[in-house]
């Protein structure tokens, strides 16, 4: 790195899952820091259900689509970014981990997300985006909110974690409210 080289933001890119993968998939969702933003989660996650992962990843003939984040400097994906339910008529879910350790905060899941916002529109013809967030989890909140979502809605105690109910709020993005980020130039 040279003097004066920003450190905060990173170059990322997204590129399709390889089975070699599979063993950096597993150390993300097995880092409860990480997966606590998400929907759904399991509570443990072996080898096999990596593979298995991986396997699903690989495919490009069902409504999902999930692609590796990358980020220089980082020999192994970082996480990674999906389309759930593309070519339907209902409008595509974004989702999304950052695994690796020490990249909160920098903006990789905001401009790794925005790579995706762009593939749905313009390789999937997606005509809307759906974007669903524990309702706790402020940092996603601010980034969809950031790149255009507009909140629409809370679905009241929509999860279950263990003897607790979780709210799960929704957001939306129209593809003429899409506004390409000045960073993905």
């Amino acid at each position: 790195m040279t003097a004066g080289e920003d450190r905060t933001q990173p170059r990322v890119s997204l590129r399709d899952f390889r089975p070699g993968d599979a063993p950096a998939v597993q150390r993300w969702f097995n880092n409860r820091e990480a997966v606590q933003s998400l929907v759904e989660y399991r509570d443990s996650f072996s080898e096999e259900d990596a593979r298995r992962w991986i396997d699903t990843a690989l495919r490009k003939d069902g409504p999902d689509r999930k692609w590796a984040v990358l980020v220089e400097g980082y020999d192994e994906p970082v996480g990674f970014t999906a389309l759930y339910g593309v070519g339907g008529q209902t409008a595509p879910e974004l989702g999304a981990l950052l695994g690796a350790p020490g990249l909160r905060g920098k903006g990789v899941g905001r401009r790794a997300e925005a790579l995706t916002i762009e593939l749905a529109f313009h390789e999937f013809g997606a005509h809307r985006i759906l974007g669903l967030i524990p309702a706790d989890n402020r940092a996603a909140r601010a980034v969809v909110e950031h790149l255009g979502f507009r909140f629409e809605g809370t679905m009241r105690q929509h999860v279950r974690r263990g003897d607790e109910l979780k709210d799960v709020v929704v957001y939306g993005l129209l593809r003429s409210d899409w506004r390409r980020p000045s960073e993905l130039e």
